[in-house]
């Protein structure tokens, strides 16, 4: 069947009076872009898949690191969906047989990255990620910004580049039209694609961001932790010390001493403890980051994984 094309994808629409929440969050924006107005790469881009039922089009779940595994999230989704929903017949043998050629479980992978099954399109998705940067720092949470009730990957979660926006998120997505990777720090087949992604996919919308724990030592900001809320990425972080480390040590024959385990069972405790986003443990110095996150949008819905991403991704980056 056809499919309809995306409306409005390269435009935005400006409100000037937004609702109560939103407006608080416009502002909160404004203040930040001010504070720390420099765009920059937060790492590699995740993947995941997306749904278009009609004109609408919503995330299915993002989150993995690389167009393969995105491709094995879209097999499982399929497979709930035979299982929970029960399909017609016809409809359960396309998504099993789609599924089966996603993640087989001989044999390698089908590298198909859009699906049309039934009455829906499927499409593996690219999500750019990005931090704002003042005065030497990385942006911290907003005040704004709330931990999640539960699971959320973005399941669910609408693409809409119509959805109303207030005066700094407009400003910000228009600063992120022409957003690339820095020169020098990419091969040049992943700069050429990136410009390429400007002019076929010239919209942007914003998506809820995730946040980072990073370790401040000696003048460098070494990641550690995350997770989709500040408060997440820090219990994840008390976690790496509580849980993490102990299982380390012991897998290399090596357990920790009481002594160890008491330092980081304290360490821990001192981390879920705090509310700030920059605090100490073990006479270390954390701090966490707000990581932004931007999706490019075409006359036909959200850009797919560009050809470098097949095997750039999930190796070490180049330097």
């Amino acid at each position: 069947m056809s499919f309809p094309l995306m409306h409005g994808y390269d435009r935005i629409d400006l409100v000037a009076d937004l609702d109560p929440v939103a407006a608080v969050r416009d502002k909160e924006l404004g203040e930040r872009i001010r504070d720390y107005p420099k765009l920059f790469p937060a790492g590699s881009p995740d993947f995941g898949f997306a749904i278009q039922h009609g004109t609408s089009w919503r995330i299915g779940s993002v989150g993995t690191s690389d167009p393969e595994g995105a491709r094995r999230s879209l097999a499982a989704h399929l497979r709930r969906t035979v299982t929970e929903q029960e399909p017609a017949p016809d409809l359960a043998r396309a998504m099993l047989a789609a599924a089966g050629r996603l993640d087989p479980e001989e044999g390698e992978q089908l590298p198909k990255d859009e699906w049309e099954i039934g009455d829906r399109r499927y499409r593996v998705i690219r999500i750019e990620r990005f931090t704002l940067i003042g005065g030497g720092a990385m942006e911290p949470p907003r005040s704004t910004d709330t931990d999640p009730g539960g699971p959320t990957l973005l399941r669910g979660h609408p693409i809409e580049p119509l959805a109303p926006a207030g005066h700094w998120e407009t400003q910000l997505r228009l600063n992120l039209v022409g957003f690339r990777p820095i020169p020098g720090t990419v091969p040049d087949i992943v700069q050429t694609e990136a410009a390429h992604a400007i002019r076929s996919h010239p919209g942007v919308i914003l998506l809820p961001p995730t946040f980072t724990v990073v370790e401040i030592k000696d003048g460098a900001w070494d990641p550690i932790a995350g997770g989709d809320g500040p408060g997440e990425a820090r219990d994840h972080l008390a976690g790496h010390f509580s849980e993490l480390l102990p299982l380390i040590r012991a897998h290399q024959g090596d357990p920790a001493s009481a002594a160890e385990l008491a330092e980081w069972t304290q360490a821990a405790e001192e981390i879920r403890a705090t509310n700030g986003y920059e605090f100490a443990a073990m006479g270390r110095r954390f701090r966490t980051v707000r990581i932004s996150r931007m999706m490019r949008l075409g006359r036909d819905g959200p850009e797919a994984p560009r050809p470098s991403d097949q095997q750039r991704y999930g190796e070490p980056a180049p330097h």
